[in-house]
């Protein structure tokens, strides 16, 4: 496995992991229609992949994971965002490896709290990893929907 930055040119490969990772890993959380409409929550991948705050794991030339961060100018917090993995590859440790990549890298541009906002599957993956909840929130999707998620911090 080969843990590096994003490239523009994967923009699609994302794309394709994200809609496979969130049909799949969330199916026992969600309704399967909510599931679709929620990808419109997930956005800012194409400038964190320009900005090199995407990290992607690759194993035999093919994206199986991704994710990132937001470092917020002028503080020292930063929000990890987009962390898919391929149903194929969950619960290896893909994750977690890109998560400690992030943190990483993080940690050398002096951020000291961390937060993001989790699906209720992701929610475990997180608690694991050393972060709290700090409030749960349904967020009314555009056809109305209701789509539960949890917001969670950690300090470094």
């Amino acid at each position: 496995m080969n843990i590096r930055f994003a490239r523009i040119n994967e923009i699609e490969e994302i794309r394709v992991l994200i809609e496979l990772s969130t049909s799949n890993l969330q199916a026992g959380f969600y309704r399967s229609e909510i599931i679709g409409e929620a990808l419109e929550l997930v956005s800012g991948i194409k400038k964190m992949v320009i900005e090199r705050k995407l990290f992607i794991a690759e194993v035999s030339g093919s994206i199986v994971a991704i994710g990132g961060y937001k470092h917020l100018q002028g503080s020292n917090e930063a929000e990890l965002k987009a962390f898919f993995v391929h149903p194929g590859h969950a619960r290896q440790g893909v994750a977690s490896e890109i998560l400690n990549k992030c943190v990483a890298q993080l940690k050398l541009e002096k951020v000291k709290r961390l937060f993001l906002v989790a699906t209720l599957a992701g929610e475990p993956f997180y608690i694991k990893h050393g972060f709290k909840e700090s409030n749960r929130e349904s967020v009314t999707l555009s056809s109305g929907s209701k789509f539960e998620v949890v917001h969670m911090k950690k300090t470094l």
